[in-house]
């Protein structure tokens, strides 16, 4: 058993020795072979700039990404607001009918009044409410 083993790494090793020899260079780089340091100059003023061109393109991305985020934040508190708003308006609203269907049960003259306006007051919320509308989509 242990001769085949003592076989296969004599094998092995000199596999190795022959592709080190079959790979090896063939000594020193000639003078010819040397890329010029002008080349290489050019070469790595090449890579920077584009590397500066790709890092200010990036930096405006994330710019542009930020300011995207910053105005759906804005767009979103305003339509929260409008929420509230609407919200509010149809408690007013609810309210002034409420009103309204106790003004026409009864007859009596305060009632009447408070109706009035309540309903004027309503009315006047729904056209403040969609002029803020109107300035919320089109602005």
């Amino acid at each position: 058993m242990d001769r085949p083993a003592g076989f296969i790494t004599t094998v092995l090793f000199v596999c190795l020795l022959c592709s080190a020899f079959a790979f090896a260079q063939e000594g020193a780089p000639s003078s010819g072979d040397l890329v010029p340091a002008e080349v290489v100059a050019a070469e790595l003023a090449i890579r920077d700039s584009v590397m500066t061109v790709h890092d200010a393109a990036c930096k405006a991305e994330t710019d542009s990404l930020r300011q995207t985020i910053e105005t759906e934040q804005a767009k979103s508190a305003n339509w929260e607001q409008s929420y509230n708003t609407v919200r509010q308006e149809n408690t007013v609203c609810q309210q002034a009918l409420r009103v309204t269907i106790d003004a026409r049960t009864e007859k009596d003259s305060p009632a009447k009044t408070e109706a009035a306006l309540m309903t004027g007051s309503s009315f006047l919320g729904g056209i403040a409410l969609g002029m803020l509308l109107f300035w919320l989509i089109f602005d």
